[in-house]
């Protein structure tokens, strides 16, 4: 018997039988459409974060002042040091051959003002690399200068989401904003950027000449944290220990024998922690996925079992006027081959209505891959092939004498 007279009578016979067939594709469908949607859930999510960490800038390395721990996945100082200063960032420029940009920064959340509008705010002191080695880029207006930082000027870059509070639809180009009590000139707004993974809100952020927030707004001489460009991402390890190096030098901490007084936060390392979640999850959605998957296969296999017994009279006579038994096992494995496909195509649609309806309420970033689907289906007819080799087993050893006379 041809493949195509096989398949027509395949369909013709999955029709005549259409609410178990219905039963079997929905109970794989469900499977399916469980697959698609962790999986675009996932992918998403794993986008996402590395598109985060991408616009953070991938050769960077954080040094905090103290230490710093995690609290419900955000960064916090557990103490407050005040050994980090400018001189570090000379020492570590010029002592450590594998950096590229030093960038100095002192922050603090402050009430900002402007008319009847008050708010708290980020407000971080930077030098004018902060802006290129962080990917920062200007909506509108224009960036300090390395000169309006040495004369320690009164010049405000805002956040988009801190622009948008206190100005909402006006041009915030020239308006003078309060921080605390002294008056800025804001004279640039920044495109948004959204959350880093630690929660901080790149656009709620108010950005001023370094030397204006340590001698005009906080008054100190000392920074939180000095942000470091690596040459190139192969050189991240080498210059975490330069820069570990350095420090603990300059600081006089091995001749005092005492631990290090500051914290080193490599991109890299958040890179690959996000990569290690990301396969955690993925082994998650495989150990799901396998539940359904086999609950969707039992069904089939349930229902061509059930074919197999009600079809024993049209087995039998197939066999007396010279079937072979290879064209019986055929016959039943590419029912349970298309009630497979079936059942991959109904949930596909159901998993790609829902991801969709997912990133449509929730705001979560949906990322659906072609070659996913792809392998959603054929997985979905292996399932089909593989749970219905023992009813099309079955069937090919029928003796049809007996399965006449049964009839």
């Amino acid at each position: 018997m041809t493949i195509t007279k096989t398949i027509k009578i395949s369909f013709k016979q999955l029709l005549i039988n259409r609410g178990k067939s219905f039963f079997a594709i929905i109970g794989l469908s469900i499977g399916i459409a469980s697959v698609i949607t962790m999986v675009a859930i996932g992918d998403g999510a794993k986008e996402e974060t590395l598109n985060q960490l991408d616009q953070l800038g991938t050769n960077l390395i954080t040094v905090n002042a103290g230490k710093i721990k995690s609290v419900m996945q955000r960064k916090q100082n557990t103490d407050l040091m005040t050994t980090l200063k400018l001189k570090d960032c000379e020492v570590i420029l010029n002592s450590c051959p594998s950096i590229k940009e030093v960038v100095p920064s002192l922050e603090g959340t402050i009430k900002v003002k402007y008319g009847n509008t008050t708010t708290s705010s980020m407000v971080n002191g930077v030098t004018t690399s902060y802006f290129r080695i962080k990917n920062f880029t200007l909506e509108k207006g224009e960036l300090f200068t390395q000169m309006d930082d040495k004369q320690s000027m009164r010049l405000a870059v805002l956040g988009g989401q801190i622009s948008q509070t206190l100005f909402e639809n006006e041009d915030p180009i020239g308006k003078t904003l309060l921080i605390g009590k002294v008056p800025f000139t804001i004279i640039g707004v920044l495109k948004s950027k959204g959350t880093t993974i630690s929660g901080s809100n790149l656009d709620a952020q108010v950005l001023i000449p370094l030397s204006t927030a340590m001698r005009r707004i906080y008054n100190v001489n000392y920074l939180n944290r000095i942000f470091i460009e690596v040459t190139s991402q192969s050189k991240m390890k080498d210059a975490e220990d330069e820069i570990v190096s350095a420090l603990r030098s300059n600081h006089r901490l091995d001749l005092k024998g005492k631990e290090n007084d500051f914290t080193i936060d490599n991109q890299l390392t958040d890179i690959q922690a996000s990569e290690s979640s990301a396969q955690s999850f993925t082994w998650l959605i495989v150990g799901v996925s396998a539940i359904a998957l086999l609950v969707g296969g039992i069904g089939i296999l349930a229902v061509m079992l059930l074919s197999v017994r009600e079809r024993n009279s049209e087995i039998g006579l197939r066999l007396s006027v010279g079937a072979k038994r290879r064209d019986i096992v055929w016959q039943f494995l590419v029912e349970s081959s298309i009630l497979g496909f079936a059942g991959g195509l109904t949930g596909f649609t159901i998993g790609f209505v829902v991801s969709e309806i997912i990133k449509y309420t929730s705001q979560w970033h949906i990322s659906m891959s072609p070659i996913s689907v792809v392998i959603s289906l054929l997985f979905s007819i292996f399932i089909g092939l593989i749970f219905g080799v023992i009813p099309a087993q079955k069937a090919s050893r029928a003796d049809p004498i007996t399965a006449l006379q049964k009839e």
